[in-house]
């Protein structure tokens, strides 16, 4: 967890709109039957962009129950499903010293399961090698756009606008 600025997406930009919050939902799912152990994903958008409700899909079509904003807990993790997924929030972190106490170096990249970092922009926190998607209020729903970091991030970002 060095530097002081996330990793720029490279690559490939892929946009899918969403028109509704279930759509949203339908999101994750997708994200979910690509995704595999080890894998980092970036979450960045607006408070209400629908970062969560993505994140509810993905836990759920993996097999983790139900999800929550990690909000005030920071970190949210869902055992139970295919893959293990660590849902992260950095919203409310002020100062680069604060990450290691959420124990990161431990689950990114863990290959048990996922690691979702909500607010990924705010912290150079994720492998060079990511997904990171970003979802922007549109006119009546919202945007996701999809990029990639490297080759499994841009493989990923590829597959879930397909």
């Amino acid at each position: 967890m060095s530097g002081s600025h996330p990793a720029s997406p490279s690559g490939k930009v892929s946009r899918v709109e969403l028109a509704n919050a279930a759509q949203t939902v339908r999101a994750g799912e997708r994200l979910a039957a690509i995704v595999r152990g080890g894998d980092a994903i970036a979450l960045i958008g607006d408070l209400g962009a629908g970062k969560t409700t993505l994140v509810t899909g993905l836990v759920a079509a993996l097999g983790g129950g139900t999800a929550a904003s990690p909000t005030f807990s920071l970190v949210n993790e869902y055992p139970a499903g295919r893959l293990v997924v660590w849902h992260v929030d950095l919203y409310r972190i002020e100062r680069a010293a604060e990450l290691v106490e959420l124990g990161l170096d431990d689950v990114i990249g863990d290959p048990r399961g996922i690691c979702v970092i909500e607010w990924a922009d705010r912290f150079a926190v994720l492998p060079p090698d990511h997904l990171r998607i970003d979802l922007t209020h549109a006119s009546g729903g919202r945007t996701l756009t999809a990029t990639g970091t490297g080759p499994r991030g841009q493989a990923l970002a590829e597959q879930l606008t397909a």
